[in-house]
């Protein structure tokens, strides 16, 4: 083997040497980059799995499965994306995290809106729970009124008295209507005791009416 030969063989394989270094280099911050950005989906995943059963513990829901599925093989045994492109896996596990953490926020404001009709006026809740007592206590004075035919000692009570007992549970039931399943918090994450509007006054005039309409039926027609 001649000097020349010699020396450009010692030339290629220095090149190649070169070129592996690089590869392994490159390889080696490739796989860095890999690991910080998996890093980084643990930690959001933990995080949103904590939030995730703080607000199932505060809306007193069952915590759904968190068990993570293993997509990195098929069932045939054939390599699955994990491994054909781990880059692109991430970067989905990252979006669906960000996903996930918008439902979470949007869940959190819907159960700080009162309870019944969250997205309706409040004067239309209380008209609707009040409106409701009133038709139960119409139902059950006139089907008093139609067992005693209108000739109980009762019958006074029974038109006076029951309407205002609606008219409580009324005022008890809108309360809870009214009020959000979970309270706001303040800048510093402490809760603020909501302001649960109540109308009795709409209550009284249901229970006039409610009181007249079955007084007219029972004393007068």
């Amino acid at each position: 083997m001649s000097l020349s030969a010699y020396e450009d063989l010692v030339h290629e394989l220095t090149r190649l040497d070169a070129d592996t270094n690089a590869s392994t280099a490159q390889a080696t911050r490739q796989l860095e980059r890999r690991r910080e950005s998996l890093r980084e989906v643990r930690s959001e995943l933990d995080d949103q799995m904590m939030g995730l059963a703080e607000l199932c513990a505060r809306l007193r829901h069952t915590a759904p499965d968190l068990t993570p599925a293993l997509t990195a093989e098929s069932a045939d045994g054939v390599p699955g994306e994990a491994e054909d492109n781990p880059d692109r896996v991430l970067e989905r596990a990252k979006t669906a995290l960000r996903e996930a953490e918008l439902a979470r926020t949007a869940t959190v404001r819907a159960a700080q809106r009162p309870t019944l009709l969250p997205k309706a006026h409040h004067v239309l809740r209380e008209l609707l729970v009040y409106g409701s007592c009133m038709i139960a206590c119409l139902a059950v004075q006139f089907g008093y009124f139609a067992a005693t035919g209108g000739k109980g000692e009762s019958t006074f009570w029974v038109a006076f008295l029951l309407p205002v007992m609606a008219t409580i549970v009324g005022y008890v039931l809108v309360g809870m209507a009214n009020r959000p399943r979970l309270p706001l918090l303040d800048r510093s994450g402490k809760p603020i005791k909501a302001v649960v509007p109540h109308n009795p006054r709409l209550g009284v005039t249901l229970a006039v009416c409610t009181m007249a309409l079955f007084a007219y039926f029972a004393f007068f027609a």
